[in-house]
């Protein structure tokens, strides 16, 4: 996908990009019913999802994470990285976890389609959100901020479930989808298709509430069949990443103080009882 402001175009289109943050949104809250969260859009001057203005300088990084993905037919080729990135946004308070996929050339060529290999990535599902109420949903072009990346493909209709191969609308109402551990993006990063990446994709919750940790198999990065397209094969490939967790109550703090105390009081006793 090309920038809308990178390509040639009529006056009147740069008009509306110039003016673009009276369509683009910013933060979307994600639908608690399993269904995908409708709002984004192929220009980004109509995309719900888009952060027109970027990464705002109120974010503070506080940890990010790259991992190399390797083949899940061969685990000594590379086929992409991911970067794992959270922040702190000062002025809302909300804790930001951004998602973000490179693909590398570097698929066993003879093994693309029906040896299973990875040759377009169609979902990134995150873990880990079992006990959050409201989940928001953004994104952001990557180049400018990791290096090597090109512009980056959207994010597309965040739900809270997991990879769903087949949508239905009808069992999406109804409920069949939901897990609210899960929030799954669609993408569709392809080198083929001369999207080698993803955008960033951001992910926000309550920071008065919710910190986060690190935890294995937190994030899926998901290849979906296709008989359309040389047979390509269902893949998946799991990967340590943030997870979010809650901020203890104060009466948890009470708690662990009161045991610390406890703690030091038997240590000296015991220290007392060695000296005599």
């Amino acid at each position: 996908m090309q920038r809308v402001f990178k390509q040639a175009v009529t006056g009147a289109i740069l008009a509306l990009v110039s003016v673009s943050s009276a369509y683009a949104g910013g933060f979307v809250d994600i639908l608690n019913t399993g269904e995908r969260t409708p709002g984004s859009a192929n220009n980004v001057a109509a995309d719900a999802f888009f952060l027109t203005d970027g990464i705002p300088s109120t974010w503070t990084q506080q940890a990010s994470l790259t991992t190399t993905v390797y083949s899940p037919i061969n685990n000594s080729i590379k086929v992409g990285n991911f970067i794992d990135t959270v922040w702190i946004d000062a002025t809302t308070n909300q804790l930001i976890i951004g998602s973000y996929f490179q693909l590398l050339p570097n698929y066993p060529q003879g093994n693309i389609h029906g040896g299973g290999g990875i040759s377009e990535i169609n979902s990134i599902v995150r873990t880990g959100f079992a006990d959050v109420e409201t989940i928001s949903a953004a994104w952001y072009f990557a180049d400018g901020i990791y290096s090597g990346a090109e512009g980056g493909y959207r994010l597309r209709d965040p739900s809270r479930s997991g990879y769903v191969p087949s949508y239905n609308a009808a069992d999406a109402a109804a409920g069949e989808y939901l897990d609210l551990d899960k929030v799954a993006i669609r993408t569709d990063v392809s080198i083929g298709e001369d999207n080698p990446n993803s955008g960033i994709y951001f992910l926000s919750v309550d920071a008065s509430r919710y910190t986060f940790e690190l935890g294995s198999n937190a994030i899926g990065i998901i290849q979906g069949a296709s008989s359309n397209e040389g047979g390509r094969q269902f893949q998946e490939i799991w990967l340590s990443g943030f997870r979010v967790a809650a901020v203890p109550e104060p009466s948890e703090y009470a708690l662990m103080l009161i045991g610390m105390g406890l703690m030091g009081l038997v240590a000296r006793r015991r220290k007392s009882r060695d000296l005599s």
